[in-house]
């Protein structure tokens, strides 16, 4: 009976790992792939380039950049270099973590009275980032990076991410306010 739990985990990382949502939000969200299972910098590269491709087809008209002051003026240019203007490209500075990270992008999305935005990450991350974003009362709509590279679907990162799934579900969902919940 407990094999079921992470299995289950599994299947919903591997599953949300396909979805690819374009509807139309108000910003696109690029997490930071500090912790990331992966070479971070081709993790970024790869979820700047998605970040930019729905820009461009209109899926919304703001990017924002998730994870520390130092690492923005990088993004910012590689941005710019894929075709989205600066002035619609915003830093949030961010914790470390998935939770730290998407309170931070709630509280803000609550102080612009905004509640959708289109997540961008690895897609072994998308099914931990779409609960968490859901629980604090983001309106998520997950759209993964290319799934290849340093964010590719291996065995070993869907191992990671349906360890810390459980660890959400078992522990840390009962923690999590809805900053969102009057929208």
């Amino acid at each position: 009976m407990l094999l079921l739990i992470p299995i289950g985990a599994a299947a919903q990382i591997v599953l949300t790992s396909q979805i690819e949502d374009e509807t139309p939000t108000r910003v696109i969200v690029v997490m930071d792939p500090t912790g990331a299972w992966n070479n971070q910098n081709a993790a970024k590269n790869e979820r700047l380039e998605r970040a930019s491709e729905l820009y461009k087809s209109g899926v919304a008209p703001v990017v924002m950049v998730t994870g520390p002051q130092r690492s923005f003026a990088r993004s910012q240019a590689e941005l710019e270099k894929l075709g989205v203007p600066k002035n619609d490209v915003i830093l949030q500075p961010t914790g470390t973590d998935t939770l730290g990270t998407l309170a931070v992008v709630a509280t803000l999305l609550n102080d612009l009275g905004w509640t959708s935005a289109t997540i961008v990450t690895d897609p072994a991350h998308s099914a931990r980032a779409q609960v968490t974003a859901g629980k604090y009362g983001i309106d998520a709509h997950m759209t993964p990076s290319s799934g290849e590279g340093a964010s590719s679907l291996t065995s070993e990162y869907v191992a990671r991410e349906a360890i810390a799934l459980v660890r959400y579900y078992l522990y840390n969902q009962w923690q999590v306010p809805r900053i969102l919940a009057n929208r």
